[in-house]
């Protein structure tokens, strides 16, 4: 394995288990909402999460420079967001929402950082 390699598989498991350890902590909200809307936002990110680990574990791309975990992360972030405006008009349901934007705003922000310096790696 070769320094950009152990670089980039590095980056991809951040993102990966962000997405995967979140999509799993979010979860039990699926089964405790009171609306089927308020629960597809929790769904969603379970499926993103189980397809982030999928995408890590298949063939070479957790050593690959992708912007797939990027997306994934950002695509968290946004469906957090449609959440939230669907539960706001509920506010316990949508209590859960606030941690879980702040978590995705940051983790997106420094995915896409990683993922930036990932080129400027290449580029050397």
């Amino acid at each position: 394995m070769t320094v950009t390699e152990a670089w980039q598989r590095g980056n991809n498991l951040l993102a990966t288990g962000i997405l995967g350890l979140s999509g799993l902590a979010f979860l039990p909200e699926l089964f405790l909402e009171s609306e089927h809307a308020y629960k597809i936002d929790e769904a969603v990110l379970f499926l993103i999460g189980a397809f982030a680990v999928g995408w890590y574990l298949k063939g070479k791309n957790r050593f690959t420079h992708s912007i797939v975990p990027v997306i994934l992360v950002w695509l968290a972030f946004a469906t957090k967001v449609m959440g939230l405006v669907i539960e706001f008009k509920d506010k316990e349901d949508a209590g859960d929402d606030f941690g879980a934007l702040i978590l995705f705003l940051l983790a997106s922000l420094l995915i896409t950082w990683l993922y930036i310096q990932g080129k400027k790696l290449l580029a050397k």
